[in-house]
């Protein structure tokens, strides 16, 4: 068995704890193209190829504003499927990994594999090492045009169709316990299923290990550098795209990532312990929830908005659409009070572009950053 270990921390199990006592129903929706001044009751996108987005350094003629200035909401462009190898990476098997629970898992045969998270990371991972053709099913949240002919096999985005997943006949199933849970993964073990369970990927640093934990299941670790190394040089002209987009605004805008989920009332402000940390930093703003203390999740009511009061919100498309679209967001207590509350600046991205750190990170961050630094008019 390789020696390098799976991107792990304490608190990943802990973690899917919280998540299901809050009654965490992640659902991702991948976001259209635009940034509009004018004022929507809903949160509708206008629909988008997936290739529309260029991923880093292209769209330049886009003018980039203080963002501060910008008034009206901002919805973050698609991006591109990882680009895949020219030819279908071959397995080397059998492996020995140990999963994020510290058990040694051995896996035999991986011609017919179902990857689950919500954030898409690990599906992502997979078409990068030259893995897509294996794939036979796939979770809601994985929009990927490349995998768009695949049964879709989870349920109200945390719930998993164990009869779903059976009817396919896997060999193999990956997951990091962001959908499903341990009696469902249980019960596909029992089936004679092969289940490799990995840690979340709790920030951009971990995306190295993370790869590389993928490929050492399949017995793919030069794939598995290749991959890592294309992503840390797109991560790097990511950065220069970023801080480009980022010379026309004085300072950092304080910012923070809401959650909200309109059907059960659910509203919280994210700390870093959910990984917001990393990808405001990125994006060259100001963590406000961070500086204020909070550290995993912190309910977001009139009074935590309005004492932090953020001059730009993020948030996820499906929750914007369960509170009743922009006016049901900004009819929340607390939200019109702030200052990006007053001039609606409000970018809005799906959640596997907003929180997952993976091969699509970088073009991710550039998209984001383009809702956030560049105006109506350049879109």
């Amino acid at each position: 068995m390789s020696a390098r270990s799976f991107p792990n921390r304490a608190t990943a199990s802990t973690r899917s704890a919280r998540v299901a006592g809050f009654a965490f129903a992640f659902a991702l929706v991948i976001s259209g193209c635009g940034s509009s001044s004018t004022r929507s009751g809903t949160a509708e996108r206008p629909a988008t190829s997936e290739g529309a987005a260029p991923a880093t350094g292209a769209g330049a003629a886009q003018r980039a504003v203080d963002a501060r200035s910008i008034e009206g909401p901002s919805e973050v462009a698609d991006v591109p499927a990882v680009e895949a190898p020219a030819r279908p990476a071959a397995p080397k098997l059998p492996t020995t990994v140990t999963d994020v629970n510290g058990a040694k898992v051995r896996v035999t045969d991986a011609q017919r594999v179902i990857a689950l998270d919500l954030y898409s990371t690990l599906t992502d991972t997979m078409i990068g090492l030259g893995l897509a053709d294996r794939l036979v099913g796939r979770a809601g949240s994985d929009t990927q045009s490349i995998l768009a002919d695949l049964p879709v096999v989870s349920r109200d985005g945390l719930e998993l169709n164990t009869e779903a997943v059976l009817a396919l006949h896997p060999d193999l199933v990956l997951t990091n316990l962001t959908i499903g849970s341990e009696r469902v993964y249980a019960q596909l073990e029992a089936a004679g299923v092969t289940v490799v369970r990995f840690a979340e990927v709790p920030s951009i640093a971990d995306i190295d290990a993370s790869i590389h934990a993928v490929g050492e299941v399949f017995g793919l670790a030069a794939e598995a550098d290749r991959l890592a190394a294309r992503t840390e040089a797109e991560l790097r002209e990511a950065r220069a795209t970023i801080a480009s987009l980022r010379r026309a605004t004085p300072r950092p805008p304080r910012a923070i990532v809401l959650y909200v989920r309109g059907h059960s009332g659910l509203f919280f402000i994210f700390g870093p312990g959910y990984g917001a940390a990393d990808v405001l930093d990125e994006l060259g703003l100001d963590d406000v929830a961070g500086d204020s203390g909070i550290t995993d999740l912190a309910p977001a009511n009139a009074e935590s908005l309005v004492g932090l009061d953020p001059e730009v919100i993020l948030t996820m498309a499906d929750g914007v659409e369960s509170t009743g679209g922009i006016e049901g967001l900004l009819a929340r207590p607390g939200v019109a009070e702030t200052t990006a509350g007053r001039h609606e600046r409000l970018v809005i991205a799906g959640d596997n572009q907003l929180l997952a750190y993976g091969p699509r990170t970088p073009a991710n961050l550039v998209a984001v950053a383009r809702a956030i630094y560049t105006d109506a008019a350049s879109h």
